[in-house]
């Protein structure tokens, strides 16, 4: 339901129009009403709704000061300015300034009616490139969060853009929370949304004096960077955040998490070196503490050593490329330096961290656990593990994952994505009349995901799910009207397009020519 506020100072009038439609036959809803645009400012602040119906002649503030207040506040609000005759200049006034459009009193409903659903199409266009544009924006910023924990470099803040923004105080702790999957019986599909859920959780309830960012690492942990204002809020931090989310994943969902405390740090050019303190401490065997939350800084002196981020970057490239080899001879390499088998129980840590890497790769990959692995690995990683008695063994499991997990990807590589594609392709071009066409309507009628769907999409074809949508209304518009015969009104109902106005400013915006230049050539 797309959401409506009433604006006048009539009493009467603003009954008339809640009451005199059947809001919800048409897809709305009045949530809030106002006598002036003074009080509008503060309903819209409280309630954001998608549509404004204002009267233009109101007291303290009329509808056009309220049109360029809320144009100054918020992303293209979409204002209807209600007007009596006497008034058409000051509307027509209002449409250049941007109002979305007007409507003189008085005025039957199906006129009002007509205007607001020519509105929710453009409405519902706009909210589809504004989903893009964020989905878009958070990959680039967790691509450079990440860029702060991978690479070590003292020059890392200067070189990365908005580096100063994102963190502007030299007061750092890195936290680090992972997900047990002993005794779950969850299956790492459903445990990787839930880690999605708590990241959310972690977002909000962190409350610092200084800013926090909460993201997922290459091996699907959740990394948190707190940048403290002082240093006396560094040190006095005590992680209750991480404790309380822990607790409610265990006694809400089942799962236990691990959650480690790096060093204090004082430079964003230690972040990396911060994680590495932050994951190292989890792998480092706390004998008779329960699973919960370690410090690094308490952490006594251990001989132990994990392996190295070079290291992990290695193996994802090996993935990506689908090297098996090459994974094969890192692994080795790797394993021999930092001698895992001097510990059986750290050693365990590690396997487990590297399938962790594996993991996260084919869920990001839009995989099933299940569908490379089958049931017993998905469901109880550890308890397989458990089982093999030498850490030979234990190596040559996690390689076999491994060598199962490329070979599987060798051969759907060239079908799921394109199958993927391809059916949103044909749906788009059997669908595009439907002037309601969402890429969540296509992602709910394929069953799909709508992010991962985006991504299927422009993997394949290089272009947007919407991008691509206008593209097919264009070029179909463009072959009507060299046909002729259709009025552009009717040209613009054939291609999924209510508003004709805004149909000839997409045409022209995608060709550089109007549909009336077309006509004339």
């Amino acid at each position: 339901m797309m959401k409506i506020m009433i604006v006048d100072d009539t009493p009467v009038f603003r009954e008339h129009l809640r009451t005199s439609i059947d809001w919800e036959t048409y897809g709305f809803t009045v949530i809030c009403e106002a006598r002036d645009g003074r009080e509008a400012l503060d309903l819209y602040e409280v309630h954001q709704p998608d549509i404004v119906l204002a009267d233009i002649a109101m007291p303290h503030m009329n509808g056009l000061e309220l049109a360029g207040e809320l144009y100054k506040k918020h992303d293209s609000p979409f204002v209807v300015i209600i007007t009596g005759f006497n008034e058409f200049e000051y509307a027509r006034q209002a449409l250049r300034l941007g109002v979305s459009d007007y409507i003189v009193k008085p005025f039957e409903k199906q006129a009002l009616i007509m205007t607001l659903l020519k509105l929710r199409d453009n409405i519902n266009r706009a909210l589809e490139a504004r989903g893009e544009r964020e989905e878009l924006l958070r990959m680039r910023r967790v691509q450079t969060l990440r860029q702060f924990i991978y690479l070590q470099s003292p020059n890392i803040a200067a070189a990365l853009p908005d580096a100063s923004a994102l963190f502007p105080h030299p007061w750092f702790l890195v936290v680090t929370a992972r997900v047990s999957l002993s005794g779950t019986l969850m299956g790492l599909d459903e445990i990787m949304e839930w880690q999605e859920i708590m990241a959310s959780l972690l977002r909000t309830a962190i409350q610092i004096d200084g800013k926090a960012e909460t993201f997922h690492d290459l091996e699907g942990n959740t990394v948190t960077i707190l940048n403290f204002n002082s240093r006396e809020a560094m040190q006095a931090y005590d992680s209750s955040e991480f404790r309380e989310t822990i607790r409610l994943a265990r006694e809400n969902v089942g799962f236990m998490m691990a959650v480690g405390i790096s060093g204090y740090c004082y430079s964003a050019g230690d972040l990396a070196e911060a994680y590495r303190q932050s994951v190292r401490v989890l792998g480092v065997p706390h004998v008779g503490q329960d699973l919960a939350i370690f410090d690094y800084k308490k952490l006594e002196h251990s001989k132990a050593s994990f392996y190295s981020q070079q290291f992990v970057d290695g193996i994802v490239q090996g993935l990506e490329l689908l090297d098996y080899p090459r994974i094969e001879s890192l692994m080795i390499e790797e394993l021999d330096a930092i001698k895992e088998f001097e510990n059986p129980e750290y050693s365990t840590m590690i396997y487990m961290s590297l399938l962790s890497i594996l993991f996260s790769f084919l869920v990001r990959q839009g995989r099933s656990i299940s569908a490379v692995f089958g049931e017993d690995l998905r469901a109880h990683p550890p308890s397989v593990l458990e089982k093999l008695c030498t850490y030979a063994e234990k190596r040559s499991f996690v390689c076999g994952c491994y060598r199962q997990a490329i070979k599987f990807q060798l051969a759907h590589r060239n079908t799921r994505a394109a199958q993927i594609a391809q059916r949103t392709k044909r749906y788009i071009e059997g669908n595009y009349q439907n002037n309601k066409l969402l890429v969540a309507d296509i992602a709910k009628k394929l069953l799909m995901n709508q992010t991962y769907l985006r991504s299927m999409f422009k993997m394949e074809f290089q272009t947007t799910i919407s991008d691509y949508i206008t593209k097919v209304r264009m070029e179909k518009a463009m072959e009507l009207i060299k046909k002729g015969g259709h009025k552009l009104s009717a040209v613009a109902q054939l291609v999924g397009y209510n508003d004709t106005g805004y149909f000839s400013k997409c045409f022209k915006k995608y060709f550089g020519l109007s549909p009336s230049d077309i006509r004339v050539l």
